[in-house]
C-alpha cells in the first residue's frame, strides 16, 4: 500500500464523522495497523481519534479502546 497525501487523509477523516465508516489505519513507526472508526479530534484539527475493536478468538474478551494520533503520522487508510 502506498502512502496517501495528507490532504486526502484529512478529508476522509473529516467526512467520516458523519458516515462512520470503518477503516484500517497504518501509522508511521507502528508495525501493525489499527481497525476502527477514525474521526477528527474536537480539540485539535490536526489530530484524530479512533474507536478501536480488538477481537480475540474468545468473544468474551472483546475490548474497545480509543486512541488519538496526529493525522500527519498516518501512512495510509483503507476502507474495510
Amino acid at each position: 500500500m502506498t502512502s496517501e497525501p495528507r490532504e486526502q487523509i484529512y478529508e476522509l477523516i473529516t467526512m467520516n464523522r458523519q458516515s462512520g465508516n470503518t477503516y484500517t489505519v497504518k501509522m508511521k513507526d507502528i508495525p501493525s495497523a489499527f481497525v476502527g472508526i477514525p474521526v477528527t479530534s474536537t480539540n485539535d484539527p490536526e489530530k484524530f481519534v479512533m474507536d478501536l475493536t480488538n477481537t480475540d478468538s474468545d468473544e468474551e474478551n472483546q475490548e474497545n479502546r480509543i486512541i488519538e494520533g496526529n493525522i500527519a503520522d498516518i501512512e495510509y487508510m483503507e476502507k474495510c
